[in-house]
């Protein structure tokens, strides 16, 4: 059986104050009141367990009844109750106009869809009631017995998980009150929940486990049945040793306690619950409508649904937060190299330039190779088509050839005992005014950079010269 709970009940009702009669029309002689009926009660149960209602009359006990039925809505609070309630009671809820058995039916049809189950249950129901031939007369002419006999009866009878026993059992005659003793105790042992309300006491004291004492719209005390008795019993001793002025003041301040009731004392022990249960500020728009509008089930056993929209903003909010992140930690990289950067640019400044004349340097020795392999194929293919003119002057050939690889060992020897750096050409730059500004010559920055000419020179290009 699932929870079956109240929680900060109120019940506030209007007060119909009387009226005098004039010669022209009837004038108020002050406006309506409210007073509260009920005043925050709280109360849950467990499956097999049966509670006690006692109270003077006028506490509240037949309204707390009602709202436990779904009969009567309360002002505030919340009813968690899932399963049949069964609702017996000796003035109310049957048709005066149908038969006993009319009855029967229509309200087992209402708890029952198969119809075999229901044919079994009407059979159990007339049988336990023993009204006899009543069973086809009106319920209108019953009286409060053969009445509380069918209301009973039914009640015990149809499926209930939770059984309401309104001021019965006290009009029972007692051979029907035995069989009902049997009926409540098995029904209590698979597990049915009770709530039974009577001014006579030895029925509460023979079914009931716990007690609520309902004192004016309050509870005055839940506990042990025997624990409540006992403080019920103090109570009627002393409201019955008051003289009648004690007494007469007594009722007056309580009732007009009733009157004066604040219900935001209920609502914030309820806000208190929630917060402590993991609700913040902002579901106090939430929680004041279901305290004070819904009035259903209380929150706490309710599952939150998750409709898509706020899914949806979630999804939304979760990118955003991914996306912050990302960028958070580019940032922080950007500023980290960049920081390295600092510490290390002059390393680094240092570096790019003699990466660019090794590279530059390369290509000139590489370009420097081609031209020599060219010149060096070219002179083969001329000595091989005039062979005959230079066996005649092979001496003179010989002896200019070692003469100028002498010149260029020696100028190659003196440009490679040179210490040299790197420079950037700038436009406008001639051979003549690097040889000058460097304290050289043309001849040595040619073959430091292995060029010819003038038009070797170009702007932006890297050559060597001497430090």
């Amino acid at each position: 059986m699932e929870k079956i709970e109240i929680k900060y009940i109120t019940k506030e009702l209007p007060l119909v104050k009387g009226k005098k009669e004039s010669s022209q029309k009837k004038i108020s002689l002050e406006k309506p009141g409210l007073f509260w009926a009920l005043r925050g009660i709280s109360l849950s149960l467990i499956p097999g367990e049966a509670i006690g209602l006692i109270g003077i009359n006028g506490a509240g006990k037949n309204i707390l009844m009602q709202i436990l039925a779904g009969r009567l809505k309360q002002t505030t609070g919340f009813r968690t109750i899932d399963g049949n309630v069964n609702y017996a009671d000796s003035r109310r809820g049957l048709d005066g106009k149908e038969s006993g058995l009319e009855n029967i039916q229509h309200l087992l049809e209402k708890r029952e869809p198969d119809e075999f189950k229901v044919n079994h249950l009407i059979n159990g129901v007339t049988d336990f009631c023993e009204l006899g031939e009543w069973l086809y007369r009106p319920v209108a002419e019953y009286s409060s017995g053969m009445y509380a006999r069918l209301s009973l009866a039914i009640a015990l009878f149809a499926n209930p998980q939770l059984v309401l026993i309104d001021s019965v059992l006290n009009v029972l005659d007692i051979p029907f009150s035995q069989r009902v003793n049997q009926k409540i105790q098995a029904l209590k042992d698979s597990g049915v929940a009770f709530v039974i309300a009577d001014t006579n006491l030895v029925n509460i004291e023979r079914f009931c486990e716990r007690t609520l004492w309902l004192q004016f719209g309050h509870v005055q005390a839940l506990g042990p049945t025997a624990d409540v008795m006992l403080q019920f019993e103090y109570f009627q001793d002393w409201i019955r040793k008051l003289t009648l002025p004690e007494k007469n003041q007594y009722l007056a301040d309580r009732q007009a306690e009733q009157l004066q009731f604040d219900v935001k004392k209920i609502y914030e022990e309820f806000k208190i619950e929630q917060f402590k249960n993991g609700f913040t500020r902002k579901d106090e728009p939430k929680m004041r409508r279901a305290f004070f509008k819904d009035r259903g089930a209380d929150p706490l056993t309710t599952p939150r649904k998750k409709d898509s929209k706020p899914q949806q903003k979630q999804t939304a909010f979760q990118k955003r937060s991914w996306l912050k992140l990302l960028l958070a930690l580019i940032c922080l990289l950007v500023i980290g190299f960049g920081g390295y950067l600092m510490i290390s640019g002059e390393s680094i400044a240092t570096l790019l330039p003699s990466f660019k004349s090794a590279s530059s340097t390369r290509h000139l020795t590489t370009a420097s190779g081609k031209r020599k392999k060219k010149n060096h194929s070219s002179s083969q293919t001329s000595q091989a088509k005039s062979s005959s003119s230079l066996s005649s002057s092979s001496s003179q050939s010989s002896s200019a050839s070692s003469a100028s690889s002498s010149s260029a060992s020696s100028s190659s020897a003196s440009s490679s005992s040179i210490a040299t750096q790197t420079i950037n050409v700038d436009s406008g730059d001639t051979l003549e005014g690097l040889a000058q500004k460097y304290a050289t010559t043309v001849d040595i920055i040619k073959q430091l950079n292995n060029i010819s000419s003038e038009s070797d020179l170009k702007a932006g290009s890297i050559i060597k010269v001497p430090q």
